[in-house]
C-alpha cells in the first residue's frame, strides 16, 4: 500500500502474470511507466481500490494492457 511508482517496464513481457493487486491510492498516470504492464497475460485480472477505480481504469489501458484484461474493484 506504500508503493508510489511503477517503473518503465516493470512487468513488461511477463506472459505468466495473471493477477495484480494494487492496494495503493497514491499512483497517478505520471508515476507508472509507459510500458509497465505491456505483455502480461491476456486474461489477467487487476484489482484496484474502490475509491480509485474510475481513474485507474482510464490510465491502465494506456500503460499497455490489452482490452481483455479485467480491472476489478
Amino acid at each position: 500500500k506504500n508503493v508510489k511508482t511503477i517503473g518503465k517496464k516493470a512487468f513488461y513481457g511477463c506472459k505468466n502474470l495473471r493477477s495484480i493487486t494494487i492496494k495503493t491510492t497514491r499512483l497517478t498516470n505520471k508515476r507508472v511507466g509507459s510500458q509497465a504492464l505491456k505483455g502480461i497475460h491476456k486474461n489477467a485480472i487487476i484489482k484496484v481500490p474502490k475509491s480509485k477505480y474510475k481513474s485507474y481504469k482510464k490510465w491502465l489501458v494506456k500503460k499497455g494492457i490489452v482490452r481483455t484484461v479485467v480491472i476489478k474493484k
